[in-house]
């Protein structure tokens, strides 16, 4: 997302695969305690569809836990002002008796959607089952979503003799009703072994009893970030998606109910940011067009040229 403002001789886009957007906002999260509690609030209050990619996805996870879904005793003046806060964002009187009544994982609050009419599609990065190379079990997560009534495909598109065995469908996004998407870098997600929990405070504390497996292991700390678009920009993250999809239930001759159409878009939001959705798409990887997207990259190169004084970055790691 540029400043508005900036020199607007400056090439900051990339080119080549989604437009540039003025009609969109964007929020950030740091870390997954609130970024997760947001999503269940949208998920709870979707009307039509929830489509969800994920590089890794641990269907009984909590999304909510502790004070955020109960704040004291029923009746209690910390839990009415909770409810309220609950009311206020949207959610009804059913949403919140389920709430009240239920954990909060993935699976339940998805199924919770399906009950209520939403179509809820779930696509999962079909990794190979190697040592040390598998992060969760996709298997798994598929029959647990599919047992709430999920409509759930898993793509094993960057398996093959020309992929590298670590190579991932690293995509992690979500979009509720076309107007909202979430992407960033935080997946609903417990690794194997319960060393990486994605939900975590930001003062990541080394021992936090919201966090400890049934095993009692206390996951290693997770900092990360994600953010949510509202508005026409968060139909290029259901394009990347429906793409995604359809090439998977194509490649594969499946029935072709399972193919998603594009649906109308969502009216333009007053806004002072300037939004690009982009993306990476290897080659080998799909079939539709363009075969090859490198939009990060360019971003990328387009910031660093860009500068004037200094540079700042904060990744995961590098490729150099």
């Amino acid at each position: 997302m540029a400043i508005p403002g900036e020199d607007s001789s400056k090439n900051w886009w990339a080119e080549g695969d989604t437009p540039v957007h003025n009609d969109s906002r964007v929020n950030y999260f740091v870390d997954g305690r609130s970024v997760m509690l947001t999503m269940c609030l949208h998920y709870l209050k979707a009307r039509t569809y929830i489509y969800l990619a994920s590089w890794g996805l641990s269907p009984t996870m909590e999304i909510v836990r502790g004070t955020d879904q109960h704040a004291g005793p029923d009746g209690s003046p910390k839990q009415e002002a909770l409810l309220a806060q609950l009311r206020a964002v949207g959610l009804q009187e059913a949403d919140i008796d389920f709430w009240r009544s239920h954990t909060l994982t993935l699976q339940e609050v998805l199924g919770y959607a399906v009950s209520k009419g939403v179509d809820v599609k779930v696509l999962l990065w079909d990794c190979l089952p190697l040592p040390g190379l598998a992060y969760y079990k996709p298997k798994e997560a598929y029959e647990q979503l599919v047992q709430v009534g999920v409509t759930c495909i898993r793509d094993d598109s960057a398996r093959g003799i020309v992929h590298h065995p670590i190579e991932s469908l690293h995509q992690k996004c979500s979009i509720v009703d076309g107007a909202y998407a979430f992407v960033g870098g935080i997946d609903p997600m417990i690794g194997l072994g319960g060393d990486f929990d994605r939900w975590d405070t930001t003062a990541h504390l080394f021992s936090a009893p919201l966090r400890c497996t049934q095993e009692g292991i206390n996951p290693h700390p997770w900092h990360d970030v994600h953010a949510i678009i509202e508005g026409p920009a968060a139909a290029d993250v259901e394009y990347c998606f429906r793409q995604r999809w359809n090439d998977v239930v194509q490649r594969h001759s499946w029935d072709n109910k399972l193919l998603l159409a594009e649906h109308p878009p969502v009216p333009p939001l007053e806004s002072q940011s300037i939004v690009q959705i982009a993306r990476t798409v290897p080659e080998h990887t799909y079939k539709f067009e363009p075969i090859i997207v490198r939009g990060i990259a360019q971003l990328y190169a387009n910031a660093l040229n860009n500068a004037h004084h200094f540079v700042y970055l904060e990744n995961q790691y590098f490729w150099l």
